[in-house]
C-alpha cells in the first residue's frame, strides 16, 4: 500500500486520491526516469538514499524539482521517503551559473555579436521564457535583430531591421529607457506590433541595455502562453543585460582605441604630405581615401566650390567613387545634398537620402548606385573663407562623431591648400620680379644701343672726318684727333660689352642657341656644345633667358676661377622641361652660397619653377645642371626684329 503526505498532491497540483491511483514513476520527468529507477532498485536491496534529485511532473505540465531522503525497514516491507521541492533553490543556482559563464566570455572578450547569441539561449533556458532576442537600436530611429533562440518556434532573422513605430516593446523601453512589460498586443497598432500578433507571441517584457549612459538597445523575452510572463521575469533579465551592457562598453573602448590609432596613423600620414608640400591634388586623393577606409565605405571624397557661378566640383575622390565621379565632375547647388549645406551655411551637414527622387543628377546616379543612405559634409575653411568639403557616404547610418571625425582631416586639407596658394603666389610674385627686371634689362639695352652707342659712332665717324681734313704739316693735331678717335672706338666697344651682359641683342633676335653660340665664340676655352634644339625653335621667352643667363654666369665662373681647359654644354628638352647642363674640368671647390651671382640665378630659375644643382667637389671640376618647365607662359612677345 502507498501514502503520500496531501502537501506532495497539492504541490503537484493533483488531489490526493489523484496522485495516488496514477504508478509514481508516471509522474517521473522523462529525463530522470533511468535515474529513478536505479535509485528504486537500491532501495529494494535496503540501501538508504539521502540527496537525491529528480524531476516531479505537475497536472498543469509545469515541473518541479525534489530532493529526496529515504529509508528502508526490509523487516517490516517499508520505505520511507521524505521529498522537499527544491524548485526555486535549483532555478537561482542554473540563473547564477548562467550568469557566471556569460560573465567569464565577457571578461575573455568574446565579441559581443558572439555574446548575444549565448546569453539568449542561456536567459531562455535558467528563466524558462520561451522567446529571447537582443535587438540593438539605430540613428535612423529603427532597431535591428541581433540575436534570438526560440524554443520550438519561428525565429527572427538575424540582421533584419525593425520599424518601431506605433506601440511596441522596443519602442516603450527606447522611449522611457526603462524595463516594460506588454501582455497583450490585441488591437496595438503599428508594423511592429502586427509582426508580433501575427509570430502568436501574448506576452513580453524589455529590459533597457544601457551602455555608457545611453539605451543602447533592448533584451525581450516572449512568450505564446495565454498567462502572461512572471512579475520577476524583468529583474531576473536585468542581470543578464548588464553583462551586456559591459561587454559592449568594453568591445567599443577597444574599438575606440583601435580607431584612434587608426585615425592619428592617418592624420600623420596626410600632415607628413602637407609639410612636404605635396601637390594638393595628391593631397586630396590621399585623404578621401584614408577617410573612406576609416569609415569603411571608400566612398569619401573632396569638393571645391566656385562662387562666380554656383557649383560644386570635385578635386578628389576615395578608390570607390574613382570610376562614378571622376575629377572635376560638376554639379550645381543642390538643397537634398550635404555638401549644398555646407556651401550654404559654412558648417557641417549631415543627410539621410533613402529617396534620391530630390537629387539631381550626377549626384542621383552615384547615390542609388552605390546604395547610399547616409552622407556627412564638413566644410573646408581656408583663410576664413569656404573653399569646399570633405564628404563621406555609407550604406547605412554613419556614426554621430563622423562630423567631429571629418573636421580634423578639414583642418589639414586647409593648411596645404593655404600654402599651395601662398607659394602659388609667391612664385607668381617672384615671376612678376624677374620679367619686370628682364623687361628693365631690355630697355636699357636698347636704349644704350639706339641712343648712347648711335652717338659714340656718330662722334667717332665725324672725329675721323675732321682727322682727314687736317692739314699735313699739324702733325700734333691729327695725332691727338687720332688718339681721340681710338679713345672713342674702345668706349664703344665697352658700352656693348656692357649691353651684352644686360640683355643680349642676338638671344632677343635668333633665340638660345645663337645666343648660347655666340656665347662660347668669346670664351678664351674650348667649349663643346650639344643643342638638341633646332636653330630658330623658340621656347617661352623666361625660360630662354634664364637659361642664358645661367649657362653666362657659368662659363664666365668656368673661365675666370676654375682653371678649367675644356668646357662642356649641353641643351635639351626632357619630359616637357630644358635640362641644360654646363661641366668643366677644372679645379671644383666652387661654393653657390659664397657666389651673389649663382644666388641670383637660383633665385631666377625656381622662380619659374626650376631647380637648378651645382656639384663643384675639390679637385673634379665643377657641374651646374638646370631643370626649366618648358609650361611657363611668356613675359612678353618675342621681338623677331630690331633696328640698328
Amino acid at each position: 500500500m502507498t501514502f503520500a503526505n496531501p502537501a506532495f498532491a497539492r504541490i503537484l497540483g493533483y488531489t490526493h486520491e489523484e496522485l495516488l491511483a496514477r504508478p509514481f514513476m508516471d509522474h517521473v520527468h522523462a529525463d530522470d526516469v533511468e535515474s529513478v529507477r536505479a535509485v528504486l532498485v537500491d532501495l529494494a536491496d535496503g540501501k538508504d538514499i539521502a540527496g537525491f534529485e529528480c524531476r516531479q511532473l505537475c497536472a498543469d505540465g509545469s515541473v518541479r524539482w525534489f530532493e529526496w531522503h529515504t529509508r528502508t525497514a526490509p523487516d517490516q516491507g517499508v520505505v520511507y521517503g521524505m521529498g522537499r521541492d527544491i524548485t526555486d533553490r535549483r532555478g537561482a543556482s542554473a540563473e547564477l551559473n548562467a550568469l557566471r559563464r556569460v560573465a567569464t566570455l565577457v571578461a575573455e572578450g568574446v565579441q559581443p555579436q558572439d555574446l548575444f547569441a549565448v546569453v539568449a539561449e542561456e536567459v531562455s533556458r535558467v528563466v524558462d521564457v520561451a522567446a529571447v532576442s537582443v535587438v540593438r537600436y539605430e540613428l535612423d530611429g529603427t532597431a535591428t535583430e541581433c540575436a534570438n533562440f526560440n524554443r520550438g518556434e519561428k525565429l527572427f532573422p538575424v540582421g533584419v531591421r525593425w520599424s518601431i513605430e506605433g506601440t511596441n516593446i522596443l519602442r516603450l523601453v527606447r522611449d522611457s529607457g526603462e524595463a516594460a512589460r506588454i501582455n497583450d498586443y490585441a488591437g496595438l497598432e503599428g508594423e511592429m506590433a502586427e509582426i508580433v500578433r501575427s509570430s502568436g507571441i501574448r506576452s513580453t517584457v524589455g529590459i533597457p541595455v544601457v551602455v555608457a549612459g545611453r539605451v543602447w538597445g533592448t533584451m525581450v523575452g516572449s512568450t505564446s502562453e495565454p498567462d502572461p510572463l512572471p512579475d520577476d521575469t524583468e529583474s531576473r533579465l536585468a542581470d543578464f543585460t548588464e553583462l551586456l551592457a559591459t561587454a559592449i562598453e568594453n568591445a567599443e573602448s577597444r574599438e575606440a582605441l583601435e580607431r584612434l590609432a587608426d585615425e592619428q596613423a592617418a592624420l600623420r600620414g596626410v600632415a607628413t604630405l602637407v609639410a612636404r608640400g605635396v601637390p594638393p591634388a595628391e593631397i586630396f586623393s590621399a585623404v578621401s581615401n584614408e577617410v573612406g577606409r576609416l569609415f569603411g565605405t571608400d566612398a569619401a571624397a573632396v569638393v571645391r566650390f566656385e562662387h562666380d557661378d554656383p557649383a560644386i566640383v570635385v578635386v578628389g575622390v576615395g578608390k570607390r567613387l574613382i570610376e562614378a565621379l571622376p575629377i572635376g565632375t560638376r554639379w550645381n547647388i543642390d538643397e537634398a545634398m550635404a555638401s549644398s549645406e555646407v556651401y550654404r551655411t559654412g558648417r557641417s551637414a549631415r543627410v539621410s537620402a533613402r529617396n534620391w527622387s530630390a537629387i539631381s543628377e550626377p549626384a542621383v546616379s552615384v547615390g542609388r548606385r552605390l546604395g547610399i543612405v547616409s552622407t556627412v559634409a564638413s566644410p573646408i575653411i581656408v583663410e576664413g573663407r569656404r573653399w569646399g568639403a570633405m564628404t563621406v557616404s555609407a550604406q547605412e547610418q554613419l556614426p554621430l562623431d563622423t562630423e567631429e571625425r571629418l573636421e580634423k582631416f578639414t583642418e589639414l586639407l586647409a593648411t596645404a591648400i593655404a600654402n599651395a596658394e601662398n607659394k602659388s603666389e609667391l612664385a607668381a610674385s617672384r615671376r612678376r620680379i624677374v620679367a619686370a627686371s628682364d623687361d628693365a634689362r631690355r630697355r636699357i639695352e636698347r636704349d644704350l644701343h639706339d641712343g648712347t652707342q648711335q652717338r659714340l659712332v656718330s662722334l667717332t665717324l665725324g672725329l675721323r672726318a675732321a682727322e682727314a681734313d687736317v692739314p699735313p704739316d699739324s702733325g700734333a693735331l691729327r695725332s691727338e684727333l687720332s688718339a681721340i678717335a681710338v679713345g672713342l672706338t674702345e668706349a664703344l666697344e665697352d658700352l656693348q660689352e656692357l649691353s651684352r651682359g644686360i640683355h643680349p641683342a642676338i638671344l632677343s633676335q635668333g633665340g638660345l642657341g645663337p645666343a648660347l653660340r655666340t656665347l662660347a665664340r668669346r670664351l678664351p676655352i674650348p667649349v663643346d656644345l650639344d643643342l638638341e634644339i633646332e636653330a630658330h625653335t623658340r621656347l617661352p621667352e623666361p625660360i630662354e633667358v634664364a637659361a642664358y643667363f645661367v649657362a653666362s654666369e657659368a662659363l664666365a665662373n668656368a673661365t675666370k676661377h676654375a682653371q678649367a681647359s675644356r668646357i662642356e654644354v649641353s641643351l635639351a628638352p626632357s619630359d616637357g622641361s630644358l635640362l641644360l647642363s654646363i661641366r668643366d674640368d677644372g679645379v671644383g671647390g666652387a661654393d653657390a652660397a659664397r657666389g651673389s651671382g649663382l644666388v641670383g640665378l637660383t633665385d631666377r630659375v625656381e622662380a619659374l619653377g626650376g631647380m637648378i644643382d651645382i656639384d663643384s667637389a675639390p679637385g673634379g671640376g665643377t657641374s651646374v645642371v638646370v631643370t626649366l618647365p618648358l609650361g611657363v607662359e611668356p613675359s612678353r612677345a618675342h621681338p623677331t626684329s630690331r633696328n640698328r
